[in-house]
């Protein structure tokens, strides 16, 4: 989930992907990540997307925007294989570099679907090998990538829809807090607490949070704390260790939480990923 990377570290990658092939990659549920993805796909295959709960299902080629922190999943709905780009951004590399890399009309949304056909893929994909390239050359200076990525994500705007509509613009502590949530998932993560924290009443924060996301704050951290579980036992952390590290004091409130959000116990899921 966390990105720990360098500000400087944008790369591509190219998945393939089928829910049943055991070469393939597939990402379980919903899960949330602390940096900017764009994902490029050029298949027709059938996909299911969701976003803060929201689901819908794509058959067509398309670049897919998250922002970070924002609960999220993509799975195919076939056996089929596809091809696609993946290529993410650590928020620090618009901090430092503002002026030439902007998200423009991207700026303030949790998430934008952009249909695109072959021609318009074409034009993304001279950019995003040598982005490849120059991720895996450190003789390469960053003004290059820098310049690359600039270009990408003005290539990337000009295939935005005129039609695109506008959004409220989120309350920066918004954007804290769901940072905050992500990082600190062994700590009490109530609303009455997360409000007292960001000096804002518990009404307020339920709205706005409510606003920016479409969800309540509840279900954003249960869903957030079941991402993060899910990878922890995957990996071979224990089902108290995996509950303690995500705010649990007692371990059959975890498991119960756990059972309800994937249909399966913590030890049924670790036996899933072969641990």
């Amino acid at each position: 989930m966390a990105n720990k990377d360098p500000f400087w570290d944008v790369y591509t990658r190219t998945f393939i992907a089928g829910p049943t092939e055991s070469d393939g990659f597939m990402m379980t549920g919903e899960h949330a990540h602390l940096h900017y993805e764009f994902m490029i796909n050029f298949c027709r295959i059938p996909i299911r997307h969701t976003v803060s709960g929201q689901e819908y299902v794509t058959d067509h080629p398309y670049i897919l925007y998250r922002a970070p922190y924002v609960l999220h999943s993509s799975n195919t709905l076939t056996t089929a294989k596809y091809r696609r780009y993946l290529l993410t951004i650590n928020p620090t590399v618009l901090t430092e570099y503002g002026g030439i890399c902007s998200l423009g009309r991207l700026r303030g949304r949790a998430e934008c679907m952009i249909p695109v056909n072959e021609q318009q893929l074409a034009r993304l994909i001279p950019i995003l090998q040598r982005l490849w390239r120059a991720r895996n050359d450190t003789s390469v200076p960053k003004s290059v990538w820098v310049s690359l990525l600039s270009c990408f994500l003005f290539e990337i705007n000009e295939l935005i829809p005129d039609d695109l509509p506008d959004i409220s613009p989120t309350p920066p502590y918004i954007q804290e807090l769901m940072h905050y949530v992500v990082e600190h998932l062994e700590e009490d993560l109530r609303v009455e607490v997360l409000a007292e924290k960001f000096f804002v009443s518990r009404t307020k924060l339920i709205t706005d949070f409510r606003a920016a996301t479409r969800i309540s704050l509840h279900r954003y951290v249960v869903g957030i704390r079941t991402a993060q579980a899910r990878i922890w036992l995957a990996q071979g952390l224990s089902v108290t260790e995996t509950a303690q590290r995500c705010g649990f004091s007692q371990e059959s409130a975890f498991i119960h939480m756990f059972r309800r959000e994937t249909g399966m116990t913590p030890g049924e899921w670790k036996r899933r990923s072969g641990m």
